[in-house]
């Protein structure tokens, strides 16, 4: 056979130890993320809730006039009267469930929702209290209220820029589940 100038012929066979090596090259391994805790304890937090909601519910739609029922429709019940107290707990629940599924499997969608909904959050707060200045609210705020409001302005504010600034939270939501 005639050797084709400047073509060189590979070798008949490739030795052993060289054949693993070449089908893993160019080939990504994925790495391991580093999730940051409150993001893991957040999900795991949204789980209990879920089921706390629907043990509710459950109560509230099975034995309706039971002390227990009562008590938990008295103190636990968000909603105003006209909506049923069971109906409430099946939402909260099932609303729960989703955003622990969400947050669990580190959609990105979920931490921007968060992001928004802690600053939207503080960004009202604030316009009330300059519109009740602004219309000269004559009943002044009460100690409690104004620490309570101090509380959750500090709290959101944390948490929206938590999940913005915080190292690794890029990495830790992904914006394709593939990846």
């Amino acid at each position: 056979m005639a050797e084709i100038k400047g073509i060189i012929r590979p070798p008949m066979r490739m030795p052993q130890e060289l054949q693993g090596q070449r089908s893993s090259f160019g080939v990504r391994k994925p790495r391991k993320v580093e999730v940051p805790l409150l993001i893991t304890l957040f999900g795991w937090y949204c789980v209990f809730r879920s089921v706390a909601d629907f043990t509710f519910a459950f109560v509230m739609g099975l034995k309706p006039d039971t002390p227990s029922a009562i008590f938990i429709a008295k103190h636990f019940d968000p909603v105003p009267p006209p909506i049923p107290a069971e109906a409430a707990f099946f939402a909260l629940g099932a609303l729960y469930a989703v955003v622990a599924w969400r947050w669990l499997t580190r959609d990105w969608r979920a931490r921007w929702a968060a992001m928004f909904i802690s600053g939207a959050t503080v960004a009202s707060i604030g316009i009330n209290l300059l519109a009740d200045r602004a219309a000269g609210d004559p009943t002044p705020m009460s100690p409690q209220r104004y620490q309570a409001t101090i509380v959750a302005v500090v709290m959101n504010l944390a948490i929206c820029c938590y999940l913005a600034f915080y190292p690794g939270m890029n990495e830790a939501f992904r914006e394709t589940p593939w990846e």
